[in-house]
């Protein structure tokens, strides 16, 4: 598979009253054609950054780019012409924001909203718009009758729904979900998650998925990427990633959460918190709270090592490790 969207040492950060928040410190990523990338960490790791600046919807200020490349098939995103990237936002690349609930315009029916969308990118009539508006809406599973009636008159459910049409409609080649079931009960988010996957699949796209939740990533992606402190820590296939993880944050994450074949009293926590975007250690952003770290993880910042297999690790104690776990 042929890279559709490449990610090379992107830096962001925003200026604010309590200082420069470090939001993203030299991230970079690969996401092949056709393929689902999983990008897990905790609040404030720089995930929703990463998809905002994609989109090209970085608010300057207080944010700005200081530097990286976002290669959107060998184009580079952050250099062409505004008009260009207006062309591609939400028809090439779309995005399923976080919250339903805040999302959708509550004056404006859910038809015009996605018809809306259609006649931005599309030289068509009204008319022709509404038509796949309904279209769409039959597609994500709402029927067209209810194109007529506004946000507030569907569930969080359903405006999730609402909100995958706006971004499916024009069959972009890359889709972001930014945590697309966030807010919603179990039930509903297993019938999100296959309408995302069937529609992936039915339109060939790439997509990048935000979540907290690894059983998500297990269900859903072929690849993984661990962000901590805005960076990749670890990247694998998801086989690997549960497997044969690496880093000390992959590990706590996947330790912290419980696990149907054993019998624990406790789980095991991440210690201590994020460090502050306004103030990251020197050396390896994880250092604060790893039970590993040594003298040299306090004062160099590790780089990426490829210990086989394309299994990246951000960890000093990777180097002498090959792909099986094994010490060299």
């Amino acid at each position: 598979m042929s890279d559709i969207l490449k990610i090379e040492d992107l830096v962001i950060q925003y200026d604010t009253d309590s200082g420069c928040v470090h939001a993203l410190n030299g991230l970079s990523l690969t996401l092949r054609e056709g393929e689902t990338l999983g990008l897990v960490g905790e609040t404030g790791a720089g995930k929703t950054t990463l998809a905002r600046s994609i989109m090209g919807l970085i608010q300057c200020p207080p944010g700005k780019i200081v530097s990286g490349k976002i290669l959107y098939r060998g184009e580079d995103l952050l250099t062409m012409k505004e008009k260009h990237r207006q062309s591609i936002r939400g028809k090439e690349i779309s995005m399923i924001f976080q919250d339903p609930m805040t999302s959708l315009n509550p004056v404006t029916t859910v038809g015009d909203q996605i018809a809306e969308a259609v006649m931005a990118h599309e030289k068509i009539g009204k008319k022709q718009a509404w038509e796949k508006a309904l279209e769409m809406l039959e597609t994500v599973g709402i029927s067209r009758e209810r194109a007529s009636d506004y946000p507030h008159q569907f569930s969080g459910g359903m405006k999730q729904r609402v909100i995958i049409a706006i971004a499916l409609v024009l069959n972009p080649k890359i889709l972001l979900a930014d945590e697309p079931t966030t807010a919603l009960d179990v039930t509903i988010q297993v019938q999100v998650l296959d309408t995302i996957q069937a529609l992936r699949k039915k339109l060939d796209m790439s997509m990048i998925l935000i979540t907290h939740d690894l059983g998500i990533v297990a269900q859903t992606c072929e690849q993984v990427a661990i962000i901590y402190g805005g960076e990749v820590v670890e990247y694998a296939d998801v086989f690997t990633i549960f497997e044969n993880r690496m880093h000390p944050y992959t590990q706590g994450l996947f330790n912290s959460i419980p696990k149907l074949n054993e019998d624990v009293n406790r789980l095991v926590p991440i210690e201590g918190l994020m460090p502050d975007p306004t103030n990251l250690p020197t050396g390896c952003k994880f250092c604060t709270r790893c039970q590993h770290a040594t003298d040299r993880c306090r004062e160099e910042h590790p780089e990426m090592i490829d210990v086989g297999n394309g299994h990246l690790v951000r960890c000093f104690r990777a180097e002498n490790t090959n792909a099986g776990g094994e010490q060299k």
